[in-house]
């Protein structure tokens, strides 16, 4: 974890005279998709074949999603998708994964038949493994 004191400093310092940081909206997030998202379902899909189900992971630059089959039926879908969100002012100078525009960009969980609308653009791999790992055992719990 970081010390909130250093982030402040941060922050300031990339406001002072007037300069701000190039905003790094959607261009982040995607590559968020590449470069966390499918490699982590990349390596549950190796390991729930090792348990006897067939695995499907799809992506593209907005999306990552693994489809997981059991007997040939679908037996859990999930997916992280890059949504925008129109924002208003904030009280901060600098609002990450902002553009121009005034879009903000976030990775967003989904199931098949609902959003979570859980934010996990700043996880780890291992962290949005454990995320799946959750969701998925709940899933299993409550079809039986």
């Amino acid at each position: 974890m970081s010390d909130w004191r250093e982030d402040l400093k941060m922050l300031l310092a990339a406001t002072e005279g007037g300069h701000r940081p190039k905003p790094e909206g959607p261009a982040r997030v995607r590559g968020f998709i590449s470069q966390v998202v499918v490699p982590a379902f990349e390596d549950l899909a190796t390991e729930l074949q090792e348990y006897g189900r067939d695995v499907e992971v799809e992506h593209s630059d907005r999306m990552g999603s693994i489809r997981v089959l059991n007997d040939g039926k679908e037996e859990f879908y999930y997916e992280v998708k890059v949504k925008a969100y129109r924002t208003k002012g904030f009280a901060f100078p600098v609002a990450p994964l902002r553009d121009p525009e005034g879009q903000t960009y976030r990775a967003e969980i989904h199931l098949r038949d609902r959003p979570l609308h859980q934010d996990v653009t700043n996880s780890t791999k291992e962290d949005l493994i454990r995320y799946f790992l959750h969701d998925y055992s709940r899933h299993l719990m409550w079809s039986l």
